[in-house]
């Protein structure tokens, strides 16, 4: 993450402007794969892992966004003046995932294709068609994996705008 803050030159039409802004890169997080039923009778449908997968093995998708704020201030007199702004938060819009469909819906990985990451060939492949899985996975449970799984669960919120006034005196 890193910040900035330029102050436009003070014998244009500039003077009084402040351009700031913060840059959020971040790294993928990771996730578990469950299988999302109870796989080995523990009465425990919640912790079950897929195959031997150790945890947070799968990775969701990176997080990217720029917010800039561009200021002016007027003076009305001595002591009071007014400044306006306009902050853009995610400034270019990006797509930014929050949670990914952990969930993998049965026990063991169909036809050797582990899925690693978020929009990964495996996970794309399960989320394009799980039925052309069938035959490759457990006998037992589920036959095929979950359409869902490896899909964005939430997102972060969307490009915003936010104008505002203050009054100092």
């Amino acid at each position: 993450m890193g910040n900035f803050t330029a102050t436009g030159p003070q014998r244009t039409f500039l003077r009084n402007t402040e351009v700031s802004g913060i840059v959020t890169l971040e790294g993928a997080r990771p996730f578990t794969m469950f299988v999302g039923f109870d796989a080995n009778g523990d009465t425990n449908p919640v912790t079950d892992r897929v195959g031997n997968s150790a945890r947070n093995t799968y990775w969701g998708d990176t997080f990217k966004t720029v917010d800039i704020r561009v200021s002016q201030h007027f003076k009305i007199h001595e002591r009071q003046k007014i400044e306006v702004a306009v902050d853009v938060f995610d400034l270019f819009n990006r797509p930014n995932v929050n949670e990914v469909t952990s969930v993998y819906g049965t026990y063991n990985f169909c036809s050797g294709a582990v899925p690693v990451r978020y929009k990964d060939a495996a996970s794309l492949a399960i989320q394009a068609d799980p039925n052309s899985f069938i035959g490759s996975c457990p006998a037992a449970g589920p036959p095929f994996p979950s359409p869902i799984f490896g899909a964005a669960r939430t997102m972060f919120n969307p490009r915003q705008f936010q104008l505002s006034a203050k009054y100092s005196f």
